[in-house]
């Protein structure tokens, strides 16, 4: 055989090879990820605090559908915004997530209210917190609690865990 019937060959036996390769990497969905979560302690113990976090979209759109903890009583998201000149703020119950996106919880904006914090958890300066997303992604976010001046509190140590049962959770 001649030099460039061999290369003929060669591409041919190679050509598959890097057209499963390349479909491969197309497969690899990227993942919704949540990070910069951090919770910000009311001064007033009475009131309620409120967590910020940043949620990354992946290749798909999804929607952020619930937000759970076991390190508060309760918790609601919400959103502030600008009415009649007037600050306010509204409950939401549900956060869409465009594909590759970059949505943000921070002051004056969306966010997470938690009363009555456990003790345990400030202890330990984190609240786990379980997110549930519309293509059933699970996530379990540590956010790191500061006090109401901004600085961390607590030893790093554990944490109460998301979800009534305590179970194990999957993240995609």
């Amino acid at each position: 055989m001649d030099r460039r019937s061999l290369l003929v060959r060669a591409a041919r036996a190679v050509a598959p090879v890097v057209a499963l390769a390349a479909l491969a990497a197309c497969d690899q969905a990227k993942p919704v990820y949540v990070d910069g979560a951090y919770v910000r302690l009311s001064p007033n113990p009475d009131n309620p605090s409120a967590a910020y976090f940043t949620i990354h979209g992946g290749s798909a759109p999804v929607t952020l559908r619930a937000i759970e903890t076991d390190a508060a009583v309760r918790l609601e998201t919400h959103e502030s915004m600008m009415q009649d000149g007037m600050a306010t703020m509204a409950p939401i119950e549900s956060v869409d997530v465009p594909a590759g996106a970059k949505i943000e919880f921070k002051p004056g904006g969306r966010h997470v209210m938690l009363w009555q914090i456990n003790q345990q958890a400030v202890a330990a300066g984190k609240v786990e917190f379980k997110m549930t997303f519309s293509n059933g992604d699970r996530l379990l976010v540590d956010a790191v609690i500061q006090g109401p001046d901004g600085q961390p509190v607590g030893s790093g140590g554990p944490a109460p865990t998301a979800g009534a049962d305590n179970t194990q959770t999957e993240v995609h």
